[in-house]
């Protein structure tokens, strides 16, 4: 039975936030991972051990959370991660498993427990409620799951909480603010027999790339992807040896801005290439493992080149002039 469980379970009710949701989704797609969505319901009536693995919890508003889980929902979600499960909370989420809130100077007492602290938030020294910012998070890179990380990177911060802990809680400081004195924005620790990772920013989603299937915040940066320490951090989560990602920068277009012919320097063998345009939309599909594109018909402006090889996504811009 185990065979068939999800990985995740995908919160989404009342005060989810749709574009966290999808992002993480598009991720966890890229890794390989299985998943599927449950809501309040579901968790306040199911034993969540009989289907998934583990749950994620998107950003949005951890009080609609609160009202909508049951202590019994709440239950079923601490024994899932006991029993060898994990949970991953992105902003609200990281909220809401936390003992207490402090929202804008309001304190909002949570059931779940998962960590004895407090979340703190928003950081006004970054961007005040409600706007958003990138910010840099410093990795501490004695940390196992940042191995593979730089020093610093650049997160989407939107509403996000710093945490502080109010018990003897082991707990590891993944990574800080930067801007906001270096309190911590990504905490991890153990849970009966399985663990917990609490993110403060928004790692999921890719600001100048539709790669995360959204089109927020499209006009920010982050100077990479977010989704390469999303990876290991994953792996730390299954407790799988920490691995690093696919290298997508061993897929090359050539010449790139095109006005005829396009050539893909991979690898590996291409299993599918989709041409989608900046509204999201499919225009071109191509189910071959072929190393050129033809894009003299399609409309001048800037398009995104998904390749999909074995277990691998890789989402590249393309420019047709």
């Amino acid at each position: 039975m185990a065979q068939n469980k999800y990985d995740f379970a995908i919160y989404n009710d009342v005060g989810t936030w749709k574009d966290g949701t999808i992002a993480f989704e598009q991720f966890l797609d890229w890794k390989g991972l299985t998943h599927k969505r449950i809501d309040a319901q579901y968790i306040n009536s199911q034993n969540l051990r009989t289907h998934f693995k583990g749950i994620y919890f998107p950003g949005g508003d951890a009080d609609y959370y609160n009202r909508s889980i049951s202590l019994i929902g709440a239950r079923h979600i601490q024994q899932l991660i006991a029993d060898n499960g994990y949970y991953i909370g992105m902003c609200a989420g990281a909220d809401f498993a936390c003992d207490k809130l402090i929202w804008e100077g309001v304190t909002y007492d949570y059931p779940l427990n998962l960590f004895e602290g407090i979340a703190i938030g928003p950081i006004d020294n970054i961007a005040p409620w409600p706007n958003y910012s990138m910010t840099t998070i410093n990795m501490n890179t004695n940390d196992e799951i940042n191995q593979y990380e730089n020093t610093s990177e650049k997160m989407l911060y939107w509403g996000g909480s710093t945490f502080s802990v109010i018990a003897n809680n082991d707990y590891d400081i993944v990574a800080t603010y930067a801007d906001a004195g270096n309190q911590s924005a990504i905490i991890k620790f153990l849970y009966g027999k399985g663990r917990v990772l609490l993110i403060g920013p928004h790692p999921e989603i890719e600001e100048d790339s539709y790669r995360d299937h959204t089109s927020i915040v499209e006009e920010l940066n982050d100077d990479g992807s977010d989704w390469n320490f999303l990876w290991t951090a994953t792996d730390w989560l299954l407790k799988r040896p920490i691995s690093t990602p696919f290298n997508s920068s061993s897929v090359q277009l050539y010449p790139n801005p095109a006005n005829n012919m396009v050539y893909i320097r991979s690898d590996k063998n291409i299993e599918k290439m989709d041409i989608i345009n900046q509204q999201g939309q499919i225009v071109k599909r191509i189910k071959q493992n072929k190393k050129y594109l033809d894009v003299s018909k399609l409309t001048k402006g800037i398009y995104f080149l998904s390749i999909k090889t074995f277990n691998h996504l890789t989402i590249k811009k393309l420019v047709v002039q």
